[in-house]
């Protein structure tokens, strides 16, 4: 059986003491570090999420100024590209122009030197003509 003496009452004291002395040397530094290790975890997340929300508001403001910038570039060039049609247009009917004049002269051109080929080998064979005829017939026509 269990036998109550004194010892037991100073194991009871011991005990009591180095519960006192372990939650005084042990636990309470060991509770504190670990309170101040969760608050610094604690802060840094809060930081971490503050500089992430920043960053975002960064990342939009940067995309704005980009487009921002962008735009005039994109307009300058969409209204060049504009001019630059209009003006190869005009051109292409200038040259069409140009080129159905040049077409209607050359076809006259053609047209009267055809005409005069025409007449040149008209008389030119009747002169011919004449001619065989008459060595044909041996005798003037």
């Amino acid at each position: 059986m269990i036998d109550f003496n004194y010892t037991l009452f100073i194991q009871f004291a011991n005990f009591l003491i180095l519960l006192i002395l372990l939650n005084i040397f042990l636990f309470k530094p060991v509770l504190k570090a670990l309170n101040k290790r969760d608050g610094t975890i604690g802060s840094l997340f809060g930081k971490s999420s503050t500089i992430k929300e920043e960053l975002g508001e960064l990342e939009k403001s940067y995309e704005e100024k980009v487009k921002e910038r962008k735009r005039p570039i994109l307009e300058s060039k969409d209204a060049m590209l504009s001019e630059a049609h209009t003006s190869s247009m005009k051109i292409i009917e200038k040259t069409r122009a140009e080129l159905s004049d040049e077409l209607a002269r050359l076809r006259a051109e053609i047209e009267q030197e055809s005409r005069k080929v025409y007449d040149s080998m008209e008389s030119e064979v009747k002169r011919l003509s004449a001619d065989v005829a008459q060595k044909i017939l041996k005798r003037s026509i």
